[in-house]
This record gives structure tokens, sequence and C-alpha cells, in this order.
């Protein structure tokens, strides 16, 4: 941490504001999810985080003092080329009617990052499924957002270092590791978006380095509409099933889209999910021509996303 940053941390941690830092938070009667120690100091930097953006405060210092590493690897990702393998997102959880991180952090992140600012509840996926979920403390019935990122069954499932796909990792940074894993699986097929990803590679941890190197048997879910003026867009849904089972979870899921209009394929998010997801999201009832075809997982394309019902062309693949 450089002088600044460790004047700001002090003095943070000096003020009243640092009293209200409460992680783990006893849940609200009724609450979806409870903090557990592994929601800490995620949960509590983004409250008092919150708070400070809603009076228009400068973040760094609640960043400066609680989550130092992250403003490092903000930086790192800066300079590579990993903001452009990503699309969209929106930054609402309609399951749990809920924003999911709050504006003024998304905000900062993003500027942080050099990436555009939101555009309303629009943001860029990458930085908002990784960095912005760390600071999420909206409880969802399958918990909190950060969970993904913060408990080993990702790194346990496909056999990865822990700590390489985690918020603190020993090299790379968690949206450059999170890109090349997820990328590793779904951008392989797409030859201008992989070159892009190459580029990137340098600057993720070894070991998802060499398992993004690695074939990968997965099962893909498309997702295929043609929007106004023959526009193709193809929803793909990728599940990498894990080596073990790893907190009740059996497979990776990718989320990725590729759009003509685009002439190329981008990640939107990926999370671990149980063996029952998987079989009633390839269900064969499901499959076929004339299905309903929508963006999941929060993904937002414009064209696509609340812009009416659309039917299309749903199949499976095994690769």
């Amino acid at each position: 941490m450089t002088g600044p940053l460790k004047i700001l941390a002090v003095l943070f941690l000096l003020s009243p504001a640092a009293y209200a830092f409460d992680c783990p938070q006893k849940a609200a009667p009724g609450a979806a999810a409870a903090e557990k120690a592994e929601d800490c100091p995620w949960a509590g930097a983004a409250r008092l985080m919150a708070v400070k953006a809603d009076k228009h405060e400068d973040l760094e210092p609640v960043f400066a003092a609680h989550a130092p590493g992250i403003l490092r690897q903000l930086e790192t990702d800066r300079a590579s080329a990993v903001l452009g393998l990503w699309g969209e997102s929106i930054n609402y959880d309609e399951l749990a009617n809920g924003v999911i991180v709050h504006p003024g952090i998304l905000s900062f992140i993003s500027a942080r990052l050099g990436a555009a600012q939101p555009r309303g509840k629009i943001a860029h996926a990458g930085l908002e499924h990784t960095y912005g979920y760390l600071f999420s403390f909206l409880p969802t019935k399958f918990g909190f957002k950060r969970a993904r990122w913060v408990r080993p069954d990702i790194e346990d499932g496909l056999g990865l270092a822990r700590g390489s796909a985690g918020p603190a990792p020993a090299e790379g940074t968690l949206l450059a590791n999170v890109t090349c894993l997820a990328g590793g699986i779904a951008l392989k097929d797409e030859p201008a978006a992989f070159a892009q990803l190459a580029r990137v590679m340098p600057h993720c941890a070894a070991p998802v380095r060499a398992y993004a190197s690695r074939p990968v048997r997965r099962a893909r879910l498309s997702e295929e509409v043609l929007l106004q003026g023959g526009r193709k867009v193809v929803l793909r849904t990728d599940f990498v099933p894990f080596k073990k089972a790893a907190g009740g979870n059996s497979h990776l899921l990718v989320y990725s889209v590729y759009d003509s209009a685009q002439r190329r394929a981008y990640l939107v998010t990926a999370f671990p999910v149980n063996e029952g997801f998987v079989k009633n999201a390839v269900a064969p009832a499901g499959l076929g021509a004339g299905k309903p075809v929508q963006t999941r997982y929060n993904a937002y394309v414009e064209g696509l996303t609340d812009a009416g019902k659309f039917k299309g062309t749903r199949s499976v693949s095994v690769h």
C-alpha cells in the first residue's frame, strides 16, 4: 500500500464511520440469507461504501482500509485487455427483487478499471460479476452473490489450486483469472475472442492458464434467435462437470453470447450449479425449434433483453 493510501486507511479506521463496520451482521427476521465469516470483510465494507456513496463521498478510504488488495487488482486489470472479453449485465435481481450492487460502488470500480460508467442498471458484466459481487449485500435464496468467489467450490471441483479463482489470488487478479477460466471454456471455438483471450493469459494465475489450455469436456445449451435485420444472437450455456462434488455443486456454468452484429462472442457470467440445475436446463421438453428464448443470469443484450417475446431454436451439444 502506498503512503497516501496508508494515511487514508488510518484516518478512516479512526473515524466514527469505522464503528459502523459490523461483519458478519445478524440477519434480519425472514431474510433469505445470513452472513457468515466468509462474507467478511466484503459485506461490511459494502455497507460502509453504500453510506459514503449516498453522501457522494469518496470510497477509496473504505477500499484502502478493508480491501487494499482489490485496489491493486483494479490497477493491474486496467492495463490489460480483459474488459473487452465481456458483455453487459443488469444490476438487478428479479427473484430477490433488489439492486445487486450499490450503483456508487459499481461507478467507483468502473472508474478505476477505465471501463464505461454504468447506464442506469446496465453495467459491464465482468466487473459487476466479479469485484461488484464481492460487495453485494443483497440476500437471495441461493445465498450471497460473492459465494462463488469466496468459497472454494469452483477450485475444488475443477482441481485448481485454492485461491486461484478467489478475491486474493497469489497470481493474477480475480477478474483476469475468472476471464481466463471462463474464456478457456466458452471462447475456444471463437477465433477472434480466443485471440483476445490469448493476450490476457499472461496476466492470469498459472493453474488457470494450464486449465484453459487443455481440452475441456462440456455440454452446451445453445439458444439461437434471429432478430430484426437478420441479426443472429446465440445464448450459450456451458456446463463443465466437476472432478468431484464441491459444496453441493457438480458443474461450473459459463454463460456467453454470440452476436452477429458484433461478429464475436463475449462472456457474461460463471458460477457453480448442482446436478438438478443442469438436468432442468437441458431437459428434452425444452429443446427444438419454436421455443421461447430469453436472456438469463442478469445478462443484457440490446434488442433482445426486455424487447419483447422471442422464439428460436434450443439445442444441446456435447464437446
